[in-house]
């Protein structure tokens, strides 16, 4: 899949209004620089709400072990509250890494010590690992607080106890490990994750173009895999209709315990410790799922990981992705040659349209009565992709729609959190 990208110039604003546009969109922007001997050689995070409170939020470790270093980077997009989503940054990446060294550590006391060599896992090992790891702090999420609330009569302690139940998140989370160069990827809902890498020619130079690797699937009521799993799973009902499942617009998620609980649980909640009344479509629960789809791919010198929250994919596609990260390393490779991109000027001039493999389904730009325009201005590859997400070049737009604010904004874009993992290029495997 070939990627090229447009760019054009930028509509003016006042002073005022550009100023504090460019602090909306840099004020939770991150660059974090990880020891070289990871693989990764750097990684941007950026965070905007719209949702108040914001709804996602994010987490990362870059960590030593025996073999090398262990890279994870997770985002989790909230629903229906903020309470599960703060509740997987603090507890998702803690759980995998646990479950991790216990599978290394198996294998490495299977291996003969005579072998002189360091172990690895299989990839469906480690598939499993995560599988097993997402499905267990769902129920410990979902049904493992039930028993103390059970035993209590204090409300109060059931509302605070029970809030991660009620509200729900996805997951995606993606686990480098820079000894075998394995990048695998788990994910719940309907956040995605991409990989571009530079595409070189017969001699064994770049030619300036990116392939697109579509790491996740985005797992909602239009996905037939899932309506098919849902629908097999509920066979005398329709569950899935319109694209979404009982009205949720994911079919997999951590919490939603509405969606999961017996009925019997939910109404003695409803009855003695103020819970929501049971949805009357709710018959034969559960209906959604923790347990990820996990994707393994081999990193390459040179490759990049965009992680993000639907709010960016509702904005650009895929392949947009890519060619805006691969535009803005070729503006930042000239500027560490001492050379400026576009003679001086911010942006770069050329009109060069996207290869689409597809047709572009993204929705908000349409919403807007907008043209994708695109600039290249920040320092930071995720607030780049942020600000070409929400308007780019037509500062206007982007103005406008960073000045609404709760409930209103909630309206013309979504919570978005986006990570940029770049790896290093000084890998000696060839690039075929």
């Amino acid at each position: 899949m070939m990627i090229q990208t447009r760019l054009q110039s930028v509509a003016t604003s006042s002073p005022s209004v550009t100023y504090r546009m460019h602090t909306a969109l840099r004020h939770n922007e991150r660059t974090v620089i990880p020891p070289l001997e990871s693989g990764v050689c750097r990684y941007d995070i950026v965070r905007l709400s719209s949702n108040e409170p914001v709804e996602d939020t994010h987490k990362e470790a870059v960590l030593p072990v025996s073999s090398g270093y262990w890279s994870l980077f997770g985002i989790y997009d909230g629903h229906s509250g903020w309470e599960t989503s703060t509740w997987l940054a603090d507890n998702l990446i803690p759980a995998v890494v646990g479950a991790l060294g216990d599978l290394y550590s198996r294998i490495a006391d299977a291996t003969k010590p005579s072998e002189n060599t360091t172990p690895q896992p299989i990839s469906s090992d480690v598939e499993k690992t995560l599988k097993e790891t997402f499905s267990r702090l769902d129920d410990d999420i979902v049904n493992g607080r039930l028993e103390a609330v059970f035993s209590t009569r204090s409300k109060h302690a059931a509302v605070n106890l029970l809030a991660p139940a009620y509200a729900g998140s996805c997951a995606l989370l993606s686990f480098y490990d820079s000894h075998s160069c394995l990048l695998h990827t788990a994910l719940t809902g309907d956040s995605r994750a991409v990989l571009g890498r530079q595409i070189y020619d017969a001699s064994d130079k770049p030619t300036g173009k990116y392939s697109v690797h579509i790491l996740t699937a985005d797992q909602t009521g239009y996905n037939p895999s899932e309506r098919e799993r849902i629908e097999s799973e509920h066979p005398d009902e329709q569950p899935v209709r319109n694209g979404r499942v009982l009205g949720m617009g994911v079919s997999r998620a951590f919490g939603d315990a509405r969606f999961k609980w017996s009925r019997e649980v939910q109404d003695r909640l409803k009855r003695e410790y103020l819970g929501r009344t049971p949805l009357a479509a709710v018959k034969t629960p559960p209906y959604l799922t923790a347990e990820p789809e996990v994707t393994s791919i081999a990193v390459r010198p040179g490759d990049f990981l965009v992680l993000a929250s639907d709010g960016l994919w509702e904005c650009l596609t895929s392949e947009e992705v890519v060619g805006l990260v691969g535009l803005w390393k070729e503006a930042r490779s000239k500027r560490s040659r001492g050379e400026e991109p576009n003679g001086g000027a911010p942006l770069a001039s050329p009109e060069i349209p996207v290869e689409r493999q597809e047709e572009d389904q993204t929705v908000r730009y349409r919403q807007w009565g907008a043209e994708k325009r695109f600039v290249s201005v920040d320092e930071n590859a995720a607030t780049h992709l942020l600000r070409n997400a929400l308007g780019g070049a037509d500062t206007d737009l982007t103005a406008a729609l960073l000045s609404m604010k709760a409930p209103r904004s909630r309206t013309y874009r979504d919570d978005m959190t986006i990570t940029v993992v770049f790896f290093t290029g000084d890998d000696r495997r060839g690039h075929s």
